[in-house]
């Protein structure tokens, strides 16, 4: 009788853990949703209940790093994003996103050749498949997602007043995406500063779409 009632117990403590496993299998899945959909610190929360439950690998845990990132760059913590995005980068060293947020912190930074050397490489990569909007599920595309590593390169270039490699960046960004309004914007900029009567149009342009 002793055995029987043993062997019961045993198998009530193994469904429990079964179902407790079940049980945090399901908060992290929640978690990464709202990580990847989410913004702010809603977000970057659930990004690192997600990292720490050691329920994800590869490419997908270096995208919960690179959400992160992105969360805390639009805070302005420069250096833990950038921090997330070494951690992305060094889980999946072909993540073009993670190359090309990186470039975009380090512009936020100034620095522009650490700059320059990201997006130069997210360039030579190509965007990943699941590039999307910062704080949002929207897919950006091959066309969009490029558009935007040439207009953060160009930025960096028209920053260092190296007019001559900024304009056929920000050319390539506005030929990818018409709309992009930071590339008119930085394009009309660099227009300007050369005393190109262009300038005019492009900033017309950057400031119907919000720049």
């Amino acid at each position: 009788m002793g055995k029987r009632l043993w062997a019961h117990g045993a198998c009530v403590l193994a469904a429990g853990l079964a179902l407790a496993a079940g049980t945090v299998a399901v908060r992290a899945a929640d978690d990464a949703k709202t990580c990847v959909k989410e913004s702010g610190d809603v977000a970057i929360d659930a990004c690192s209940r997600a990292i720490s439950s050691k329920h994800y690998n590869g490419h997908v845990l270096a995208r919960l790093y690179l959400s992160r990132g992105v969360e805390r760059r639009s805070k302005e913590d420069y250096d833990s994003a950038l921090a997330d995005f070494a951690d992305a980068v060094k889980i999946d060293k072909k993540y073009a996103d993670a190359f090309f947020n990186r470039c975009s912190a380090y512009n936020f930074k100034k620095q522009y050749d650490a700059a320059l050397t990201e997006c130069s490489q997210a360039i030579k990569l190509g965007p990943s498949a699941d590039a999307t909007v910062a704080g949002g599920s929207e897919r950006l595309g091959k066309d969009l997602a490029l558009s935007d590593y040439y207009a953060e390169r160009g930025f960096a270039y028209f920053s260092k007043d190296d007019y001559l490699h900024a304009l056929p960046d920000l050319d390539n960004a506005i030929r990818l995406n018409p709309n992009n309004g930071r590339a008119l914007k930085t394009r009309g900029l660099t227009y300007e500063a050369k005393g190109d009567s262009r300038a005019e149009a492009d900033l017309a342009s950057a400031k119907l779409l919000g720049e």
